[in-house]
């Protein structure tokens, strides 16, 4: 069956932030192909697939990702929109999936499910410090960030450099079978 899950997350900015989502994730899958439950899938918006790993290890994402012990999954991103202004952003992605009903592999007491019984996703994220920007430092866009959906709430993000917070998030993403 032809599945579709709406993953949509919030975050507030101060006004000293420069947010920018990044365009990957990893999703809680349960994958058909190897008969597993609650697998991390990898995905990208222009990928024609997920990548389904193995290990619990995250890969990044770059032209010579290593994909030992992970195969293709038929899931992929039909949909990645941003809203919002200087006080908050939103992202809201549309995953795409072939799903079939199994037991797990390794656990046969787990049954796989459209959506999950383990909810998780992971969405990534930079942001800037204009504090450093208008104080001259080259250093003041940051380094690559995430949240994810088993964190402890409310989650901040402060420059690194500074110690400004720039970024709440009050929740988790929300995951949603949609029609």
């Amino acid at each position: 069956m032809l599945s579709h899950v709406e993953v949509t997350a919030r975050v507030a900015l101060t006004s000293v932030a420069h947010f920018v989502w990044s365009n990957r994730l990893e999703y809680a899958h349960d994958c058909f192909v190897c008969r597993r439950v609650g697998r991390t899938v990898s995905l990208h918006p222009n990928a024609e697939n997920g990548l389904c790993h193995s290990s619990e290890r995250r890969l990044e994402w770059q032209d010579d990702i290593d994909v030992a012990g992970a195969h293709p999954a038929p899931i992929r991103v039909t949909g990645f929109d941003t809203a919002g202004d200087e006080t908050s952003q939103r992202l809201r992605c549309r995953l795409a999936f072939w799903w079939s009903p199994f037991f797990d592999l390794k656990r046969p007491d787990e049954r796989a499910s459209e959506l999950s019984e383990k909810r998780w996703v992971r969405l990534h994220y930079r942001v800037g410090c204009h504090v450093c920007r208008d104080a001259g430092h080259d250093d003041w866009f940051g380094p690559q960030n995430s949240v994810q959906s088993n964190q402890v709430w409310p989650v901040t993000s402060s420059c690194q450099r500074c110690d400004t917070e720039l970024v709440t998030v009050a929740g988790p993403p929300e995951i949603n079978l949609v029609g």
